[in-house]
């Protein structure tokens, strides 16, 4: 699969450009179908019990099934936010070509500071927004979408900094995970290792939905 990828438009990529379209073509199905779902049912199951409402496996899987169209519509617009915000950085890095070429290191430094790090901030708040949106997509009934971003948005206003504490938190955990995943891959994976790596990546996926839950409901309190 990863040689159809190298080839892919005719001529050999770059390792790293194969690997990413590798990525997408295998997790791009799972993530808008059962990753959706699931983040759906631990949404309602969190939600239930800080509501001390009896969980109910039936009724929980019948309303994690429709909201899924609703977190599958707010992913759907947070991508299109993600997705301008990278034409904005390269529209930036193309306004600023004589710089980037001729301004030696000090015109790095510029790019950098003047592009760089607004583009960091800019997509770190949108990632916070996004989680905190999706949960708002599942436990409100006729917010979803772009309404559901914007509601986000006002929503932790005032919280932002643990927000962004607990989404560094989350997304460290999630690149170690990665990060030994293909450290062994690397080495050789043995028939335990696989299992017990997907295990802690999904413990992890699970504990950042938990926290998100108790976050939207600290900021509506």
């Amino acid at each position: 699969m990863i040689d159809v990828t190298d080839h892919l438009l005719g001529y050999p990529l770059p390792k790293t450009l194969s690997k990413t379209i590798f990525h997408l073509i295998i997790c791009f199905p799972f993530s808008i179908t059962f990753s959706l779902v699931g983040r759906a049912a631990t949404i309602q199951a969190v939600s239930d019990n800080y509501n001390r409402i009896n969980l109910d496996g039936k009724r929980l899987l019948m309303r994690s099934g429709m909201a899924w169209n609703k977190l599958l519509h707010t992913s759907f617009w947070e991508f299109l936010i993600v997705l301008g915000l990278f034409g904005a950085l390269i529209a930036g890095l193309a306004t600023l070509p004589k710089i980037l070429f001729t301004g030696g290191t000090f015109g790095f430094l510029v790019i950098v500071g003047f592009l760089g790090i607004p583009f960091c901030v800019a997509f770190a708040h949108i990632m916070v927004v996004g989680n905190l949106a999706k949960v708002s997509s599942v436990l409100e009934s006729e917010c979803y979408g772009l309404e559901s971003l914007f509601k986000a948005n006002n929503l932790m206003e005032g919280r932002r900094q643990t927000a962004l504490v607990m989404a560094l938190l989350s997304n460290t955990s999630l690149r170690l995970v990665e990060c030994l995943f293909e450290f062994r891959m690397g080495k050789g994976i043995s028939v335990w290792e696989g299992p017990l790596l997907v295990s802690m990546y999904s413990s992890v996926l699970v504990f950042e939905t938990v926290m998100n839950v108790v976050f939207y409901y600290a900021c509506k309190s």
